[in-house]
């Protein structure tokens, strides 16, 4: 990749890749610093990184830095207990269906979460998710098809009944 070419490729899938940092549940400041930690990542291997190959690389450096990221935050905290108290939560009024989904998203593996927003939110095939996450495409149906399961099970606890 030339310099030209990685600059076609900023411009072309910096905002992709921040969308996708943000729909995997990082805040704004932590999604803003894996897409530069990401970008600046294809910059220091633009000589053996394809064109073709550079959206891939972009998504799946930014979701590498995001998981980094997260496991530290996870490490700094008492997560045990946050997730015990989002499970023993009641729906009431004030606690809307966005928020149900939110905390529901919470709970899944940081893979799954991945999977089910690149696919349902995002538009992406199986083959781009896999290509992105460095997992094949029946690893990426199986993970999907997990998550939505354990999302279900979720809103049902939390009080939102799923028709089916």
């Amino acid at each position: 990749m030339t310099a030209k070419e990685y600059n076609t490729s900023v411009r072309l899938w910096a905002d992709d890749a921040m969308r996708f940092a943000v729909r995997c549940g990082g805040t704004k400041a932590d999604s803003e610093d894996a897409v530069q930690d990401a970008l600046a990542s294809l910059w220091q291997q633009h000589e053996s990184v394809a064109l073709e190959r550079g959206k891939g690389f972009l998504l799946s450096t930014t979701y590498r830095r995001l998981m980094s990221m997260f496991r530290h935050q996870a490490v700094q905290r008492d997560h045990a207990a946050e997730l015990a108290a989002q499970e023993s939560q009641a729906p009431d009024e004030g606690f809307d269906l966005r928020e149900a989904i939110e905390c529901a998203l919470s709970v899944l593996p940081e893979v799954q979460r991945a999977i089910l927003q690149l696919r349902d939110v995002e538009g992406y095939s199986y083959a781009e998710i896999g290509e992105t996450l460095s997992l094949n495409a029946d690893r990426v149906q199986v993970y999907l098809f997990r998550a939505r399961v354990a999302m279900r099970k979720q809103l049902i606890k939390l009080g939102y009944g799923i028709n089916q």
